[in-house]
């Protein structure tokens, strides 16, 4: 288990490392304090890094830079991978760009979220030759800074690429094809099993690479946790305080990581990071560009998977909804044995599904739309993006010409498990052109579900809401169109 770290020119040995062990924590207890501990959550930004992971474009190997959260991150991730961190942008006294924009743009105050921007930018600097402000939204929409107000921090980030083309201030650019061979030699490797005991605790970790043997494994070894961004497990670790005896990490299973795309599908492999997944999500279904941009963070998108937001079973996960609507279904496997179930029946009661001991979640298929099939998703909560959902509602109306045949509704945050709201459903389709649509809705939302009162909305406003919702949806329909108000206004 090696990787690169920062400018080191040798790989770094991960043996004797505790597979519960965060990248945060091996990089502080190894004396590389820059990077800080904020909420141990992936919600504060303090604690960002950079990954590069080797990719293959137009046939030739490159590195792709991607921010993560280092707090929920496990350390034996980083197997093949490049890590940089603050302390490893610079050479000697020479700052890197970003950093001389940060001092020139006067973009920290009290400074412990500064190694976190910085580490974004450094992210942007690598993955944009031009900017404008919503790029520069996007990548630091994983940090929080409670002194600069952002605004000197947005003047940085536009002061780096004034430059850009000028600049030969950057050790991964000038050492690029020297950084590729370091990469492409450690993953040479073969995938390793080995055993961390401490205070007689025996844990057992494995990364295989091929789905026959992660099915053989799994098999094996019943009980064990599956992991691949493990930014919702991660929690379990950091917040709960749990230390997982038996971890398989799926993130480098090559069946896993892949997309199929026909004119009639999409089948998407569980280990699919929602980065990796984006541009054909938004290509085949534009409306869940909203949502993804309001889907956590771009640190959590970078490293979170589809398959691992499906299997943790939250009710409150903005994907399955949407997913359900669409009629996806899942390929399961145990052993040698595989079988297709419907997202709608995969969920049973809080955080329980279908699987069975030692199956797993191999792909997700999504059937496209076809003609008279139109499809849309609606996200309330507190925040605009980053933040947990009150109500996720997705909704797919089937025309027959003029007239409404079918609507198939899906809602999370609503129950405990995500839903289809079978009487919500059968109310639009006869009621849907009626003006009390939203009275109606709101009495069959009734029948459906009955929702919880929590800090992020009460039962009734879930109910109210997601009947104006409905009511919104259908005049959008008929062009009758209502302001999307959760969007940020231009001025």
């Amino acid at each position: 288990m090696r990787f690169l770290f920062n400018q080191h020119k040798e790989p770094i040995d991960l043996a004797e490392v505790n597979p519960n062990m965060t990248v945060l924590q091996w990089l502080r207890r190894n004396k590389h304090t820059g990077t800080k501990e904020g909420c141990a959550a992936g919600d504060c930004g303090a604690c960002t890094a950079v990954i590069g992971e080797l990719a293959t474009i137009k046939g030739k190997k490159v590195i792709e830079y991607k921010s993560i959260n280092t707090c929920i991150s496990l350390v034996l991730n980083l197997n093949g991978k490049h890590l940089i961190t603050v302390e490893g942008i610079s050479e000697g006294n020479r700052l890197h760009p970003v950093q001389s924009a940060m001092v020139r743009a006067n973009g920290s105050q009290c400074g412990f979220c500064t190694p976190g921007f910085v580490m974004s930018l450094f992210a942007l600097y690598h993955n944009e030759n031009e900017i404008d402000l919503d790029k520069i939204n996007e990548a630091l929409s994983g940090n929080l800074c409670r002194c600069t107000g952002y605004q000197p921090i947005i003047d940085a980030a536009f002061l780096i690429f004034e430059t850009k083309d000028s600049d030969n201030n950057d050790y991964f650019s000038n050492n690029k094809s020297q950084l590729v061979q370091s990469l492409v030699r450690i993953n040479e490797d073969e995938p390793e099993q080995f055993s961390y005991t401490s205070n007689d605790k025996k844990v057992t970790y494995d990364a295989p690479t091929d789905v026959n043997v992660l099915a053989k494994t799994l098999y094996k070894y019943q009980d064990a946790k599956i992991v691949s961004g493990c930014t919702d497990l991660g929690l379990e670790i950091t917040q709960q305080l749990q230390q997982f005896g038996h971890i398989i990490n799926v993130q480098n299973v090559h069946e896993m990581k892949s997309i199929h795309e026909n004119d009639s599908l999409i089948e998407i492999g569980a280990a699919v990071s929602y980065h990796s997944a984006w541009t054909l999500l938004v290509r085949s279904f534009p409306e869940l560009e909203p949502l993804l941009k309001r889907f956590a963070s771009r640190p959590i998108r970078n490293w979170a998977t589809i398959g691992g937001n499906i299997a943790n079973a939250s009710p409150i996960g903005d994907m399955p909804p949407a997913l359900i609507a669409l009629n996806a279904t899942l390929k399961l496997r145990r052993g040698d044995n595989v079988r297709e179930v419907r997202l709608q029946d995969f969920f049973i009661s809080y955080k329980k599904t279908v699987l069975l001991k030692g199956e797993f979640i191999k792909s997700i298929t999504i059937p496209k739309l076809v003609k008279g099939e139109s499809f849309t998703v609606h996200k309330i909560s507190r925040r605009y993006e980053d933040d947990i959902s009150a109500v996720c509602m997705a909704i797919k109306l089937v025309n027959d010409g003029p007239n409404l045949k079918e609507a198939v509704i899906a809602l999370g945050g609503m129950a405990e498990i995500p839903k289809r709201a079978t009487m919500l459903e059968k109310t639009v389709t006869k009621y849907w052109n009626k003006r009390d649509i939203a009275k109606r809705s709101y009495e069959s939302l009734k029948e459906d579900f009955c929702p919880l009162d929590d800090v992020r909305a009460s039962s009734e406003y879930r109910l109210q809401v997601s009947a104006n919702l409905i009511k919104k949806t259908l005049l959008n329909r008929i062009n009758k169109k209502v302001p999307n108000l959760a969007e940020p206004i231009e001025n």
